[in-house]
Protein backbone atom coordinates (compact mmCIF):
# COMPACT_ATOMS: atom_id res chain seq x y z
CA UNK A 1 0.00 0.00 0.00
CA UNK A 2 1.23 3.48 -0.86
CA UNK A 3 -0.33 6.45 0.92
CA UNK A 4 -0.80 9.28 -1.57
CA UNK A 5 -2.41 11.75 0.80
CA UNK A 6 -3.15 11.78 4.52
CA UNK A 7 -4.78 14.46 6.62
CA UNK A 8 -6.86 14.47 9.78
CA UNK A 9 -9.98 14.06 7.61
CA UNK A 10 -8.98 11.93 4.59
CA UNK A 11 -6.56 9.24 3.50
CA UNK A 12 -5.94 8.32 -0.15
CA UNK A 13 -4.08 5.03 -0.75
CA UNK A 14 -2.91 3.14 -3.81
CA UNK A 15 -2.33 -0.60 -3.89
CA UNK A 16 0.48 -1.82 -6.19
CA UNK A 17 -0.74 -4.30 -8.78
CA UNK A 18 -4.31 -2.98 -8.73
CA UNK A 19 -5.59 -0.18 -10.92
CA UNK A 20 -7.48 1.74 -8.29
CA UNK A 21 -7.25 3.77 -5.12
CA UNK A 22 -9.03 3.74 -1.80
CA UNK A 23 -10.42 6.98 -0.44
CA UNK A 24 -11.17 7.00 3.30
CA UNK A 25 -13.14 9.65 5.16
CA UNK A 26 -11.78 9.26 8.68
CA UNK A 27 -14.38 11.50 10.32
CA UNK A 28 -17.46 9.63 9.12
CA UNK A 29 -15.84 6.19 8.96
CA UNK A 30 -16.57 5.47 5.30
CA UNK A 31 -14.41 4.40 2.39
CA UNK A 32 -14.68 3.75 -1.32
CA UNK A 33 -12.56 2.19 -4.03
CA UNK A 34 -12.18 4.27 -7.18
CA UNK A 35 -11.34 2.60 -10.48
CA UNK A 36 -11.92 2.95 -14.20
CA UNK A 37 -13.11 6.29 -15.55
CA UNK A 38 -13.87 7.63 -12.08
CA UNK A 39 -10.26 6.98 -11.10
CA UNK A 40 -8.93 8.58 -14.31
CA UNK A 41 -10.96 11.72 -13.66
CA UNK A 42 -9.96 11.74 -9.98
CA UNK A 43 -6.25 11.52 -10.86
CA UNK A 44 -6.51 14.34 -13.38
CA UNK A 45 -8.30 16.63 -10.93
CA UNK A 46 -6.03 15.64 -8.03
CA UNK A 47 -2.93 16.49 -10.07
CA UNK A 48 -4.43 19.92 -10.74
CA UNK A 49 -4.87 20.33 -6.97
CA UNK A 50 -1.32 19.42 -6.00
CA UNK A 51 0.43 21.49 -8.68
CA UNK A 52 -0.72 24.64 -6.88
CA UNK A 53 0.81 23.48 -3.54
CA UNK A 54 -2.56 23.59 -1.74
CA UNK A 55 -3.30 23.47 1.95
CA UNK A 56 -4.78 20.35 3.55
CA UNK A 57 -8.06 22.25 3.81
CA UNK A 58 -8.14 22.84 0.04
CA UNK A 59 -7.42 19.19 -0.75
CA UNK A 60 -9.99 18.02 1.81
CA UNK A 61 -12.57 20.31 0.21
CA UNK A 62 -11.80 18.71 -3.16
CA UNK A 63 -12.12 15.22 -1.66
CA UNK A 64 -15.49 16.17 -0.13
CA UNK A 65 -16.88 16.02 -3.69
CA UNK A 66 -16.32 12.25 -3.65
CA UNK A 67 -18.22 11.69 -0.40
CA UNK A 68 -21.23 10.15 -2.13
CA UNK A 69 -19.00 7.35 -3.46
CA UNK A 70 -17.81 6.34 0.00
CA UNK A 71 -20.28 3.59 0.78
CA UNK A 72 -18.21 1.08 2.76
CA UNK A 73 -18.47 1.45 6.53
CA UNK A 74 -15.19 1.17 8.41
CA UNK A 75 -15.36 -0.91 11.56
CA UNK A 76 -12.56 -1.10 14.09
CA UNK A 77 -12.40 -4.09 16.38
Amino acid sequence: MKVLYDSTHYCVSEFPGYDGIELVDKLVGRSGYLEGEVLARFRTLMLDQITDDPTDEAVDEFLDCYGALLTQRILLH
